[in-house]
């Protein structure tokens, strides 16, 4: 698959969605440092802590929803931490 379909094929996350994709990236940006309820639910909580991470990533765009690029950039950042 290439680099393209992938970030096609992605779904992304925003403000009051939930489901398993949520629960992944909670559990990811608390890895990273972020102190989020493992819920599986998009809060507002959930979204200043995604503006946060994006503001500390030059090329990303803060905008609390986390597309490819965003889930890409906080698995890359969490991988380095464990």
């Amino acid at each position: 698959m290439k680099k393209e379909e992938v970030n096609m094929s992605f779904q992304a996350l925003s403000m009051g969605e939930s489901g398993t994709m949520v629960y992944i990236a909670q559990k990811i940006l608390n890895t990273i440092g972020y102190e989020l309820k493992e819920d599986g639910i998009f809060s507002l909580h959930m979204e200043k802590a995604v503006k946060s991470f994006q503001s500390t990533i030059d090329r990303l765009v803060v905008d609390g929803v986390i597309g490819y690029e965003t889930m890409k950039e906080m698995d890359e950042v969490a991988s380095s931490i464990v």
